[in-house]
């Protein structure tokens, strides 16, 4: 680690963003992301997360974000020592190796190159040159060299203070990184699409997935995220994920699947409009709101099919419809506001006499389907996962599995 990074990543969690960042220190774009990278790496865990345009600290970030603001000012002071004025583009060029500095407060503490290199265990020749490194780095001396030893002038006590609070703030924002990488190693990330309630299928697939993990993969930790179907699909192509669970057939390229759950849909909406048009899907959609989830779904795919199958294109741009990646505020619509809603068989409270619905055809239904990478580890894992899910019953209100 080096102190230009701590000062670019700062200001990157401040900012947020690499590009205005590279604007702002006068550093090409590809060094700013480096340097964040680099960070990252070296502490075991992401800074930030990406919303749009914009970067967004996590929440580790913004904890972190506090100790890299007083480190970022502490590199500018180091940075200053020279003929410099300490600006932080000057701060964003300091390339000076973190472990560089720890040393020579070895020195500092000694006031001898050979007692430091002894006790760091690195010859003295090799300590000697970093020390001039450090020196031409900073663009001033920092030690006075006698044939007593060599003690730290009015700069080096400046460097030695500032060193010491770098490498107090560097010791507390990588405590724990050794831990981090190996869990991280280790562990096994499963995504899914989100379950639409607590006593839904998905859910309960979840629930049991990670209760029966540790029983057949006990020195692999799971981890489990949800999000949409297409980004589940990305994060299969580029690992961010080891498996995933989705609501579609259309796979990428080099991405195996295993259908584990197949469901009917239908159309649900309040039972006195549901009544109203008596199974006529049509003038159902034609004439009241919907709501539905975006198209990165699965379940918004099979509404699209439905749509171009019983209505015209003129009809379906006239459709009236809000997008809701939240099921339980789609249900809300449904049973509060008037609208109506495509939902799984078993998403749909039973019984409940206020709700009423509309099954649609088989051709329709909704997979449920376990996805990983093409690959022998993947595939362990997805083995392990479908062993997990096969004593599981499904519902009643859903198709079952089909057969292997």
């Amino acid at each position: 680690m080096d102190l230009a990074s701590l000062l670019i990543a700062h200001h990157v969690l401040a900012l947020g963003g690499i590009r205005e960042t590279a604007k702002v220190l006068d550093r090409p774009v590809s060094s700013v992301s480096a340097a964040l990278a680099r960070l990252q790496f070296h502490i075991a865990t992401p800074l930030t997360t990406t919303s749009g345009n914009r970067i967004q600290p996590t929440l580790e970030g913004v904890r972190i974000g506090r100790d890299l603001q007083r480190a970022a000012m502490l590199v500018g002071e180091l940075s200053g020592l020279g003929d410099k004025d300490g600006s932080p583009e000057d701060g964003a060029r300091l390339s000076v190796p973190l472990l560089a500095l720890q040393r020579f407060l070895v020195v500092g503490r000694s006031s001898s190159i050979r007692r430091a290199a002894q006790e760091i265990g690195i010859g003295q020749p090799q300590l000697t040159r970093q020390i001039r490194s450090l020196e031409r780095d900073l663009g001033l001396p920092l030690l006075d060299r006698a044939a007593a030893g060599a003690v730290p002038n009015a700069s080096g006590q400046r460097v030695i203070a500032l060193g010491e609070e770098l490498e107090a703030i560097w010791l507390k924002i990588s405590d724990h990184a050794g831990d981090r990488f190996r869990r991280a190693a280790s562990t096994t990330r499963v995504g899914s699409v989100t379950p639409l309630g607590r006593e839904s299928l998905i859910a309960r697939i979840l629930a049991k997935l990670a209760a029966d993990w540790p029983k057949h993969m006990p020195r692999r930790p799971l981890y489990i995220s949800s999000t949409n179907a297409e980004e589940l699909l990305s994060g299969i192509t580029d690992r961010t994920y080891d498996l995933v669970l989705v609501d579609t057939l259309d796979m990428p390229p080099g991405v195996e699947h295993r259908v584990i759950s197949r469901s009917g849909l239908a159309m649900v909406g309040a039972a006195d409009v549901i009544a109203d048009h008596r199974g006529d899907l049509r003038q159902l959609l034609l004439r009241h709101p919907i709501a539905l989830p975006s198209l990165k779904s699965g379940l918004r795919q099979k509404f699209g099919l439905l749509t171009e199958d019983i209505l015209t294109p003129d009809e379906r741009a006239g459709l009236s419809f809000v997008e809701i990646d939240s099921i339980p505020v789609i249900a809300n619509l449904v049973s509060d506001h008037g609208y109506i809603a495509l939902l799984p068989l078993w998403a749909i409270p039973q019984p409940d006499e206020r709700m009423a619905a509309i099954a649609l055809p088989e051709a329709y239904d909704m997979h449920l389907s376990l996805a990983w990478k093409k690959g022998a580890a993947a595939e362990t894992i997805a083995r392990t996962a479908e062993h997990i899910l096969g004593s599981m019953p499904f519902p009643v209100t859903g198709r079952n599995p089909p057969a292997a």
